[in-house]
């Protein structure tokens, strides 16, 4: 009998028929009355043979007795089989990693001084947040002449405008307003011209556009390219930055990225858009969707490579964790299925603690095909019953105990 339950919880095992023993356990350890047995290992063999047919037949097979507070006591829960929806599918093993097409290092485009980093390792933080200021002497050189440029075409522009009402009132001559236009366009080209060097240097358009006279030319505000997690922050107040070092490393982890490796023999039967099923070993479960197969093999495993794209919009998953991915390539139909944990082998065969009058009984089952964290039965358990799933491993070794004692 296993430990825990032996200690914790009262259980009663009756003996299928023609087992020749009652036992009664409490508390306190083992009460009642066993009919003396004396059998070899030939005999015990007879009995298990027995319990398995009665299983078969609906009769009584070894039975365990647990209340709704001792199932959950021991991880365990009933549950009612019923026909769902149910794919076969390619179980592989796989890791999460980040989505390379929502992930973004951060250089500074200048080089200078840092003299504000707000964010935090951690922070979840908008496209266009400011990361850091760079105070840069490089930039204050490309905003002055941005400015001088920009001031030198309002002026010329102002020069046009007065030009031009001068020649269509035949005071001005035509060469005055021609040489007016061809400087105004000069000027835009400049003016065009110096920020650009700006937008180069990584400052956005409306930054350069707010440059005042007078202003802090100097200043940088070095901002997210995209909406996502502050993965990792490289840089330090009062630090001198060069243009090439990477600072700040951002990512989206709405959506993560699984790729698989899958035997050739396999890779036929892997579409892009099938739904893929992912568990982990702490029981988290979600879906994904193959994004595409890889029409190249691996060139040491000789094998393809297919990814997966997981939603983690509700931030469950991790990247770096470790995951069971099961690729649905069948088709799609309903049967009766159960968890995986509900089924155990005892012996050569199947079985699943199907609750009846006498308890908790093991019934041999025919499995099929398997759908992510759930299998097919073929046959052995009818909708509509109640099985035991979660921890059934407890059951499953309180029955082998019992074996054990009854051969001795």
């Amino acid at each position: 009998m296993n430990i825990a339950i032996r200690k914790a919880l009262p259980l009663m095992i009756a003996a299928a028929a023609g087992a020749g023993a009652t036992w009664a356990l409490t508390g306190s350890g083992l009460s009642g009355h066993a009919h003396e047995r004396h059998e070899g290992s030939g005999q015990v063999n007879e009995r298990a043979e027995a319990a398995q047919g009665a299983g078969e037949h609906g009769g009584a097979a070894e039975a365990v007795r647990l209340d709704e507070q001792q199932l959950t006591a021991n991880g365990l829960r009933l549950e009612t089989a019923s026909v769902s929806a149910f794919g076969s599918g390619l179980s592989l093993p796989g890791q999460l990693v980040l989505n390379g097409d929502r992930e973004a290092r951060v250089l500074s485009p200048v080089a200078g001084l840092v003299r504000s980093a707000p964010v935090q390792i951690g922070a979840r933080i908008k496209a266009g947040a400011v990361l850091a200021t760079i105070e840069s002497a490089q930039l204050a050189d490309a905003a002055a002449r941005y400015l001088a440029a920009r001031e030198r075409q309002a002026l010329a522009q102002s020069a046009f405008q007065r030009e031009e009402t001068l020649w269509q009132k035949k005071i001005s001559a035509e060469q005055d307003y021609l040489a007016a236009r061809r400087e105004v366009n000069e000027a835009r080209i400049e003016t065009q011209s110096a920020l650009q060097g700006l937008l180069a240097l990584g400052m956005s358009e409306g930054d350069a556009r707010a440059l005042r006279a007078g202003g802090r030319l100097a200043s940088y505000a070095l901002r997210a390219p995209i909406g996502g997690t502050v993965l990792s922050k490289e840089v330090t107040l009062g630090e001198a930055v060069s243009s090439g070092k990477p600072l700040f490393r951002l990512a989206d982890l709405s959506t993560l990225w699984i790729d698989l490796s899958v035997p050739v023999a396999e890779l036929g039967k892997v579409r892009a858009g099938q739904v893929v099923a992912v568990t982990d070993k702490a029981g988290l479960s979600g879906e994904g969707r193959v994004l595409f197969v890889q029409p190249e093999l691996d060139a040491a495993s000789r094998s393809g490579s297919v990814r997966v794209q997981l939603d983690n919009s509700q931030g469950l998953w991790r990247a770096g964790q470790f995951v069971q991915a099961q690729v649905r390539v069948g088709e799609v139909s309903d049967v009766l299925s159960v968890p995986l944990e509900a089924v155990q082998r005892i012996g050569n065969q199947s079985v699943i603690f199907v609750a009846g009058e006498a308890g908790l009984a093991p019934r041999p089952v025919v499995t099929g095909r398997r759908d992510g964290e759930r299998l097919e039965v073929v046959s052995g358990l009818q909708a509509g019953e109640r099985y035991v799933t979660g921890n059934v491993f407890v059951l499953k070794a309180d029955l082998g105990k019992g074996e054990t004692e009854h051969a001795h």
